[in-house]
Order: C-alpha cells, then structure tokens, then sequence
C-alpha cells in the first residue's frame, strides 16, 4: 500500500511543469489530439467504474490518474470534465494523506484544476461567467482542507466575493466569513473588516431569502438561515455594544458626512439592539439629513422610541413604511404599533399591527399587540363585573392565535393567556348577565369582534 501511494504521488508532483502550456490557437485536443483522445478514453473508463463503486479505494487505479493527468497537461481545453472528474480524484487523495506534507501537495493539485477549469472554461454552457464561483469553490477547498491556510483561502475569497458575488454558492459565503474572523483572529485585519464584511454578507443572504421565500423553495430557506445563524455566532465575538460603540464612534469622527459609512453604522447597531448608543441617533439624523429615505427615518425612530418619546418616534416609523425592505416595512408597523400603544390610542395601535402582520403573515408579535391593545381598553368597552371583562375574551383571543402563529413569541402569548384568563367574567356573573359558557359573543366599542363566552378559572 505504501508503494502504491509513493506511485499516486509521483504521478501527481511536478504538475506545474506543464500546466496550461496548451496554444489557444492549437485544437481543442492539444498538439498530438490521437493521444489526447486515447487518454481520455482511459481515464475516463476507469473514472466511470470508480464512481459505479462509490468511489471504493479498491476500484482506484494508478492508471486513472496516469491517464488523466496526461490530458490535464497536454490538452486542458478537451472537456470541462477533465476538471470536475479531476476534483473528485484530488479530493480522494486528501483523505487518503498520512501527513500535513502530503496533504499540502495534493490541496495544492486541486488549486490548480481550479485554476485550469477558471481559464480554459470561465463561462457556462449559457455563456454565463463562473469564474467567481470556481474561485470561491478553490477558497472552499483550501480552508476545508487545511484551516492553517486560512489567510490564503481568505484572499481567494476575496477576490471571488469582489468578482460577482452572486455566482457564490451561500455555503461558500459562510466559509468567507469564517476566514475573515481568523484573519481578525491573528489581527491580520482590523476589527472594522470584521464588521464591514458581516453586514455586506447578511445584506447578500437577505435578498437571497427574499427571493427563496418569493418562490417557496423551503430547502433554500433553510440553507440561508442556517448560514445567517453562522455568521451571526461567529460574528458574536466582535458584536458586543461596547466594542461597537467604539469602533463606529472613531468611524464617524474620521467620515462624518460619508453616507456610505453611515449606513454601516445605523444598519449593524440596529441588527445588533445597540440602538440606546449616542453614535446610533447622531449617525442617524445625519443619514437623514444627507440621504433622507425610510431606513434614515427608521432608525431615528428607534432611537426616540428608546426615549419614551412616542409620539415623535410615531412620525419617523411613519415615513420608513415606505421602504422597500419588507423585513424593515415589517418592523417599522410592530413598533407604529407600540408607539400608539404606549400614548393610549389603541385603534392606531391595531391598525397598525394589522399592517405588520399583512407584510409578515408569519409573524405573532402583531397579535400579542393587538390583545394587549384589547385588554388595556377593558374598561372603556364596558363597566362592571360582566361587561367591563368581555374584552379579555378578544385579547385572549389574539394570543391564542399568536401562539399558533409563531413559536418564537408562544412563551410570552402563554403568559398573556394565564394572566388575562383570570379577568374574565366569572360563572356567576355570566348567569346572572343571561349568558352562557360558550355562546357567541360580540364585544362592542371600537373593538367589535365576536368572540365566545368563558368563565375565569
């Protein structure tokens, strides 16, 4: 066994010495084509019995890779295949290294199929660049093989992201990603770089859920949420308040009227909850003033929302529900919610909501508003001790169905439901009112829902 890995890697060593020495203008199959098509016909029966075995070390064969690396050299633009079927081979080679040397070797084989495949066939069959992609996929490899080379994968990553970052398979943003904190790591970089790639990425996964979510591919949806949880834990490190006050403080001081630089600011402190930070409001109402939009008003009216200054917060979450971000359109009607929530005028606060849950249908926060909306109104709904209760039914109501809705708030929904469920009317004051347990029941006033009838417990 050893002979013959002495021989796999003899076969392999010296490849630099003739790659891509192929003239453009000499045919497709090189200078001698007969022995170009003979090699490929080898190695291409061995490759196909190889992968009928599942790739079995029993069915590799010396000969394969002799073949192959022969029309890799001589005549690299005779097939796309020669560089797929080429990585299949290299990465078989990796897991077969007994030490980091040998491994290096054959990473270093594989970059450079990934450099062949990029020159001889930068483009698709529908004449569309993967160029990107194939550097990305090169960027993968070499952090998946061997992370002690991360700086090199993080350069090639780089440089793909650079190129057309919509060619990048998500997974191979998340291996970006994770090159760019080992650099900060090493304090190869600066924290910034961190920060600036972080929000560049989940602005690229975000659009890309958008459309996944646009055409219901619920296996999408999942790949982009599990890479947007990854690069938030890896981001985590580097995303307390106090580390990114600091950094964006000194950021703003150096480019107060950059708009560019502003955004960064106010989108990662928002995403972040640092909202309470001087840094957030200043850079924001600066935003606003350069560059008036919804996300500026936004998050002016997070910072005044913070404050307790409803009313004027009200105004700027107004004007952002013309973004045409939905997860931001989203946002700005939950908190257009709480902002008349909090100054008593309850069927804004509905209203609103109603909105929020129109742009995320998922969402159950929308419903826990309007139940509270609900329940605070109790006592202008009615009086006594039957018709100054019925409207916890409603709110009640509006629990139940955020909990249904949406995991995420179900905790806060049952709470809601045991502490509100013991304000209702109880058996005796529903008899007395003829009424019974578990009739229709329509709660008047502006709330004017029909709800059914229950005794508090």
């Amino acid at each position: 066994m050893k002979t013959r890995r002495f021989v796999m890697t003899a076969l392999l060593v010296g490849m630099t010495a003739g790659v891509f020495a192929q003239e453009v203008t000499e045919s497709k199959y090189g200078a001698d084509s007969v022995a170009c098509v003979t090699n490929i016909s080898i190695y291409r029966e061995y490759f196909k019995q190889w992968e009928a075995a599942k790739y079995a070390e029993a069915s590799f064969s010396p000969e394969m890779v002799a073949a192959w690396r022969k029309v890799f050299l001589e005549c690299p633009r005779a097939s796309e295949l020669t560089y797929t079927n080429g990585q299949k081979i290299m990465d078989y080679f990796i897991g077969k290294a007994k030490n980091k040397a040998e491994r290096n070797i054959y990473i270093d084989s594989l970059c450079m199929i990934h450099d062949g495949r990029a020159q001889y066939f930068p483009t698709k069959k529908n004449g569309e660049s993967q160029v990107a992609a194939i550097m990305a996929r090169k960027g993968h490899d070499v952090y998946a093989y061997n992370k002690d080379r991360y700086e090199e994968a993080y350069n090639i990553l780089k440089e793909a992201v650079a190129m057309d970052v919509r060619q990048l398979q998500v997974a191979y943003l998340d291996t970006y990603f994770r090159t760019v904190v080992e650099m900060a790591n090493a304090k190869k970089i600066e924290k910034m770089g961190v920060i600036e790639v972080y929000q560049d990425l989940s602005d690229v996964i975000d659009a890309d859920m958008k459309n996944a979510v646009e055409a219901a591919d619920e296996r999408m949806i999942a790949n982009y949420k599990g890479v947007k949880n990854n690069l938030d834990n890896s981001f985590q490190p580097f995303a307390s308040c106090e580390d990114l006050v600091a950094v964006f403080t000194a950021k703003m001081a150096e480019n107060p009227n950059d708009i560019n630089v502003l955004k960064k600011i106010t989108t990662i402190l928002d995403r972040k909850d640092c909202t309470s930070a001087k840094v957030f409001l200043d850079a924001s109402m600066k935003l606003h003033e350069l560059d008036p939009s919804p996300e500026s008003a936004y998050n002016i009216g997070v910072k005044l929302f913070g404050e307790k200054n409803y009313r004027q917060a009200a105004e700027y979450f107004e004007q952002s529900t013309s973004s045409e971000n939905s997860e931001r359109v989203y946002r700005a009607y939950r908190n257009l919610a709480y902002c008349y929530m909090n100054v008593s005028n309850y069927s804004k606060s509905r209203d609103a909501a109603r909105r929020a849950a129109a742009v995320d249908p998922t969402a159950g926060e929308p419903y826990i508003i309007i139940g509270l909306d609900y329940a605070a109104s109790a006592q202008q709904i009615g009086e006594g001790d039957f018709y100054g209760r019925v409207a916890y039914w409603a709110a009640v109501d509006k629990f139940n169905k955020a909990k249904q809705l949406d995991p995420t708030v179900a905790d806060r929904a049952s709470d809601y439901i045991r502490s509100y469920s013991q304000h209702f009317p109880t058996m005796e004051n529903i008899f007395f009112n003829d009424f019974n347990v578990g009739d229709s029941y329509t709660v008047g006033g502006w709330i004017n829902e029909t709800t059914t009838i229950r005794a508090s417990k």
